[in-house]
């Protein structure tokens, strides 16, 4: 993927979250304050506005630094401060071994500014799984992806808004997990090995 293909895939996140906009409120209502997909909405619809052109490195680090200024939540710093980590370590094609470094640092960055390790119903959950499945499928499909969202809905929060709710955060899937099925599908669609 270059880097033309990047900005496209970033922008399609907008009609993304539009369409999405919706599904992800209502998971959030469940078990958060409600307003990740209108947070969402409105971090990608100001990346489709803002980012315009650049370098594969140079489109990550705007989308981040766009995303930190444009979501609220958690969610701004933590999806905002990985693009921009991921900048650093991107070529200028994304090729499947790229995308697999991109994700350890999505993964990694994500570990440490938002104090989790997995299994806490969270948007690491499906983060820190997608390099590896990545590696083992030689690409990332959506319905792979869901599968890794599909399995927060059983786990008991112990983080952030959610955590309040203990074990009636059972049987919904976390919002923030959701999400990174979409933003993680953009990343790798159309990368394979080869």
């Amino acid at each position: 993927m270059d880097a033309k293909k990047l900005i496209s895939q970033l922008h399609g996140l907008k009609t993304v979250f539009d369409d999405k906009e919706r599904e992800l409120t209502a998971l959030d209502r469940e078990i958060g304050d409600g307003d990740h997909g209108v947070n969402m909405k409105r971090g990608f619809a100001a990346v489709a506005e803002k980012v315009t052109d650049g370098s594969t490195q140079e489109i990550l680090k705007q989308t981040g630094m766009t995303l930190m200024s444009s979501i609220g939540g958690a969610s701004g710093p933590l999806y905002g401060f990985s693009f921009v980590k991921m900048s650093e370590v991107a070529k200028d094609t994304i090729d499947s071994n790229n995308l697999a470094d991109l994700l350890d640092v999505f993964a990694k960055t994500v570990g440490e500014k938002g104090k989790v390790s997995g299994g806490e119903k969270t948007m690491y959950d499906v983060i820190s799984k997608t390099a590896d499945l990545l590696r083992e499928e030689g690409s990332l499909d959506l319905e792979s992806l869901q599968a890794l969202a599909d399995d927060t809905e059983d786990m008991v929060a112990t983080k952030g808004r959610a955590a309040y709710f203990k074990e009636n955060s059972k049987g919904t899937i976390d919002p923030g997990a959701q999400s990174a099925v979409y933003v993680i599908q953009a990343l790798g669609e159309g990368v394979k090995n080869g």
